[in-house]
C-alpha cells in the first residue's frame, strides 16, 4: 500500500499543462500552406484541418496575419499513396498515404523563429478489400486521417511544454 501511494503520489510531479510559448503570444495566423506535391488541393485541406484544430483547442485565438502574435507557415513537401502490403501471390492487400510537411512558427512580435521542422511526416493505411469495419476504406479517408494526425502534431509542437 505504501509503495502504491508513493508511486501514485509521484504521478502528480509530472505535469504538461501550460505552454512553451512566450507569454505575449495569444493569437496565431495560419496562412494557406504551400504545395510542392502533385496532389491537388492537399495544401488547402491541410490548412483547414490545422486551423480547425487550433480553433477547437482554443488556447490561441486564430486571427489574420496582420493581427497575429505568431504565424504558422507550412508547405506540403510530398504526398504519395502506394501499396503497403501484398499477399503471397503479389496482390495488393492495403495501401498507405504518406504526407511530408515542412513548418515554421514565427513570433511576429519579436520577429524570430519559435520552432521549425522541415521533416514532419504523417501516414495512414487503408484497405479497399478489408472486412474490418474500422479499417479505412479509401485514399480519401486515409488522407483525412493523416491530415488530422498532422494537425495534432503541429498543435502539440506549438503548445506543449516538453
Amino acid at each position: 500500500m505504501i509503495l502504491l501511494g508513493l508511486i501514485g503520489g509521484g504521478c502528480g510531479l509530472y505535469s504538461f499543462s501550460g505552454s512553451s510559448l512566450p507569454s505575449h503570444i495569444k493569437t496565431i495566423a495560419v496562412p494557406i500552406f504551400g504545395n510542392e506535391s502533385l496532389e491537388y488541393d492537399v495544401a488547402n485541406e491541410a490548412t483547414q484541418i490545422v486551423t480547425q484544430r487550433f480553433l477547437q483547442d482554443n488556447r490561441l485565438k486564430v486571427v489574420g496575419e496582420g493581427r497575429a502574435d505568431c504565424i504558422l507557415e507550412g508547405t506540403i513537401s510530398g504526398y504519395e499513396s502506394k501499396v503497403y502490403n501484398y499477399t503471397a501471390d503479389q496482390q495488393p492487400v492495403d495501401y498507405i498515404v504518406v504526407i511530408r510537411f515542412a513548418a515554421t512558427l514565427r513570433d511576429a512580435v519579436k520577429n524570430r523563429e519559435l520552432w521549425k521542422d522541415d521533416a514532419m511526416t504523417v501516414s495512414a493505411v487503408y484497405s479497399v478489400t478489408s472486412a474490418d469495419p474500422s479499417a479505412l476504406g479509401d485514399e480519401s479517408a486515409a488522407r483525412s486521417k493523416a491530415l488530422k494526425d498532422l494537425a495534432e502534431d503541429v498543435l502539440a509542437r506549438t503548445m506543449e511544454q516538453w
